[in-house]
């Protein structure tokens, strides 16, 4: 039962995760008019340069779970949840600098 718990923490917690910049480039069409562009350029270069911190985040968890149990891993993920707001910020921006059109299929039907 406990591990039960533990695991559908551990699911919600990891679900909510802003997606990473360089996965967010990744997705991008490089046929859009705009990727040549000097802004779409600029901004694929700071989603490159973006520092995930995973090796940290990865040692704080083990260590934290040497210590107390669990622990570790609540820290590790409430470093990732800080981490989120930067990570959407960039995701935006390449997206605004990179796609002529960044609502595509996401478009709500007017009544």
């Amino acid at each position: 039962m406990r591990s039960l718990f533990v695991l559908g923490a551990a699911a919600v917690a990891l679900s909510a995760c802003a997606t990473t910049p360089r996965k967010t480039v990744q997705s991008l069409d490089p046929h859009d008019r705009r990727w040549s562009s000097a802004e779409c350029f600029q901004a694929r270069r700071a989603a490159e340069q973006f520092e995930e911190h995973k090796n940290g985040r990865m040692v704080v968890g083990l260590v934290g779970n040497f210590i107390i149990p669990f622990a570790g891993t609540a820290a590790a993920l409430a470093m990732n949840h800080l981490k989120d707001d930067d990570r959407e910020a960039l995701n935006q921006r390449v997206r605004a600098a990179c796609v002529s059109d960044p609502l595509k299929g996401k478009r709500v039907a007017r009544r």
